[in-house]
C-alpha cells in the first residue's frame, strides 16, 4: 500500500457513518487524504471523525441529508472552504428495502429510497462537478449495484441504482474535457443494509441461513484506485467488487447486427426477433458477457 497515494487530497464521503462508508473513510485516511465525512446520523459520523483524527487524518464531520439541495451544496462548500478545493467525491449515501409490487401499500417508501439513492447522488454530484469544472480537475465515485440488471422484489432499489449508472456514464462525458473523471463501484458487502434485505429474503424462503459474510473493507481499495492518478485513463466505468473478485460491468449497448426494414409491423418484428436474435436474447439478472464494441452508423449524437 502506497501511504502517499492520496496525500493531501480533499475528499467528501457521504453515507460515511457505517458499513462501506466507514471502511472507505478508514482506508482513504491511511493513504493521506483529507476527509469531509457526512451522514444523516450526526453522532455516528462525529464519532468516526474522532477516531480518524487520533490517527492523524484531517477530518471534518457533517450531519447531512443528501435529499436537500442546499445541504449538499453546503457540504461541498465546506470542503472547498477548509481545503481550498474538492479533489474527490464518494457518493455512498443509500437506503434499501425489498417488496414485491403488490406488497406496496403507498408510494412513500419508494419515494424516500429514490430521493436518497438517486436524487441525493445527483445533487451531491452537481455541486461537486460545478467546483471541479472551475478548478479543472476532480474525480467522483458513485455507487451503483448489480441490481441495475434487475432484482426480484427490488424494483425501486434497482431503478435507483440503474439511474446512478446512467448518471455515471453521462457525467463522464460532461467532465472529460475538464479534467474530471466519473466512475462507479457496484459493491457487495455484509452491512446493516444487507441484513435488512436478507431478513426479507429469509422470510420469503428465498435465502438460506448460511450466506457467507463479506467484509465491507474489500470495496475500499477500488474506491481509492478510482480516486487516484492510477486510474487516470478510466472514465465512465463501473467496477463490481465481490469479496476477492473484481469485475467490470458492461455498458448498455445495442446488440448487433442491426436489422432494417422499410415497413416494420408487428408480424415482421416477431419474425426478425425469432430469426436474428433467438437464443441470443439477454437473460434476466446479472450475467457475464464477452463483448466487442463497435460504432453504430446512426448513433445518437451527444454534445461535447
Amino acid at each position: 500500500m502506497n501511504r502517499n497515494l492520496l496525500q493531501n487530497q480533499s475528499i467528501v464521503i457521504t453515507g460515511a457513518a457505517g458499513g462501506i462508508g466507514s471502511a472507505v473513510a478508514h482506508y482513504l485516511a491511511q493513504l493521506g487524504a483529507k476527509l469531509v465525512i457526512a451522514d444523516h446520523d450526526g453522532a455516528a459520523v462525529e464519532s468516526l471523525a474522532d477516531v480518524l483524527r487520533t490517527q492523524g487524518c484531517a477530518t471534518t464531520a457533517c450531519a447531512t441529508d443528501v435529499t436537500s439541495w442546499s445541504a449538499c451544496g453546503e457540504l461541498v462548500e465546506r470542503c472547498v472552504a477548509e481545503h481550498g478545493g474538492i479533489n474527490g467525491l464518494v457518493n455512498l449515501a443509500g437506503i434499501m428495502y425489498l417488496a414485491r409490487p403488490w406488497e406496496e401499500t403507498s408510494g412513500e417508501r419508494a419515494r424516500r429510497l429514490l430521493e436518497v439513492n438517486l436524487l441525493g447522488t445527483y445533487q451531491m454530484g452537481v455541486h461537486a462537478l460545478t467546483h471541479m469544472q472551475r478548478q479543472g480537475h476532480g474525480a467522483i465515485v458513485n455507487v451503483s449495484s448489480g441490481t441495475q440488471a434487475g432484482m426480484a422484489s427490488g424494483g425501486a432499489y434497482a431503478a435507483s441504482k440503474g439511474g446512478v449508472a446512467s448518471l455515471t456514464y453521462a457525467w463522464a462525458m460532461d467532465g472529460a474535457a475538464h479534467g474530471i473523471r466519473v466512475n462507479a463501484i457496484s459493491p457487495v458487502a455484509t452491512t446493516a443494509m444487507s441484513q435488512v434485505t436478507d431478513a426479507y429474503l429469509r422470510q420469503q424462503g428465498m435465502l438460506a441461513d448460511n450466506r457467507p459474510t463479506v467484509d465491507p473493507m474489500c470495496n475500499a481499495p477500488t474506491v481509492a484506485f478510482l480516486l487516484s492518478p492510477l486510474s487516470s485513463r478510466l472514465n465512465g466505468q463501473v467496477f463490481r467488487v465481490h469479496d476477492k473478485q473484481l469485475q467490470l460491468m458492461s455498458h448498455p449497448a445495442v446488440s448487433l447486427p442491426v436489422m432494417e426494414d422499410d415497413a416494420w409491423d408487428a408480424e415482421r418484428i416477431a419474425e426478425a426477433v425469432e430469426h436474428h436474435f433467438g437464443e441470443a436474447l439477454p437473460p434476466l439478472g446479472v450475467h457475464g458477457v464477452e463483448a466487442r464494441y463497435a460504432p453504430l452508423a446512426n448513433a445518437l449524437q451527444v454534445p461535447r
